[in-house]
């Protein structure tokens, strides 16, 4: 695989504190990443830092471009952010309308814009809120408009910064099924900065953060079972993988399952 995300010597500042002390990390092009970490690990920082927002000094390169003042418009336009308020996002006065404005001011067709709009509406199941105003809608809605809205360009990148904070358990779930699909369906590299161990299960790849340090770093199913480094990140083990680990333990299962629905089956075996 190639790398998409490229962070050499990365060192940050907030005033006297230092957050990033050559700080290094590589993102392979097509992977999900879980950038794992408790509150004031440096995740929001890092988000910062990837879309431009706080200066990275020539030490971040996204997609062979060189994260500086020259790439930063060329850069953005790879990217997908969806952050942890939703609501801050909306422009428009419809759902309709706020999935078609990025694409208006690039000069879509009609006919493209149209269609582009049913496919991700019907990805996420908001057909039938095209019509609604957007602050109208529940917090579980919001953040499948935000989603919407961010990958209706179909972004190399997806960045995602503690963005399903606010749903219900439910709901997150049903979003993340739909994100894994279209991951898988499009090849895209998606970021999930977040607090909630529970969201790690759909990645490939979990980077833990403690106070601007890796503290952890390995596929997803390795690191979930790595308890102690859990520990150390200030996290717990996700239920399931809590549940999976019991039920190895008494010989109920061969392997842990990271997947709720197919740990059920395992037992039902």
């Amino acid at each position: 695989m190639t790398k998409i995300i490229d962070i050499n010597n990365l060192n940050f500042n907030y005033g006297n504190t230092k957050l990033y002390e050559n700080f290094n990390l590589e993102i392979e092009s097509g992977t999900w990443v879980s950038i794992l970490g408790a509150n004031g690990a440096g995740k929001t920082t890092l988000v910062k830092l990837l879309i431009g927002l706080f200066k990275s000094n020539n030490s971040i390169i996204i997609d062979q471009i060189t994260l500086n003042k020259g790439g930063i418009k060329q850069i953005r336009k790879l990217m997908g952010v969806v952050f942890d308020n939703p609501e801050i996002q909306f422009v428009a006065e419809t759902v309709q309308d706020e999935l078609a404005f990025t694409l208006e001011n690039l000069q879509y067709s009609k006919e493209d814009i149209k269609s582009r709009i049913l496919e991700i509406a019907k990805l996420f199941n908001i057909e039938d809120l095209l019509n609604i105003e957007p602050h109208r809608l529940s917090g579980g809605q919001m953040q499948k408009v935000a989603l919407a809205s961010a990958l209706i360009l179909k972004p190399k990148i997806l960045i995602l910064d503690e963005a399903l904070s606010m749903i219900d358990p439910y709901d997150k779930d049903e979003i993340m099924k739909m994100l894994k699909k279209y991951h898988e369906d499009n090849d895209t590299t998606i970021l999930n900065f977040t607090s909630d161990i529970e969201e790690t299960v759909y990645s490939d790849r979990i980077v833990g953060l403690y106070q601007g340090k890796l503290g952890i770093d390995g596929p997803a199913k390795g690191v979930l079972n790595e308890e102690r480094a859990m520990k150390k990140l200030g996290l717990d083990l996700p239920f399931t993988v809590a549940l999976a680990t019991k039920l190895k333990l008494y010989g109920l299962i061969d392997d842990i399952e990271l997947n709720m629905d197919k740990l059920v089956d395992k037992i039902w075996k």
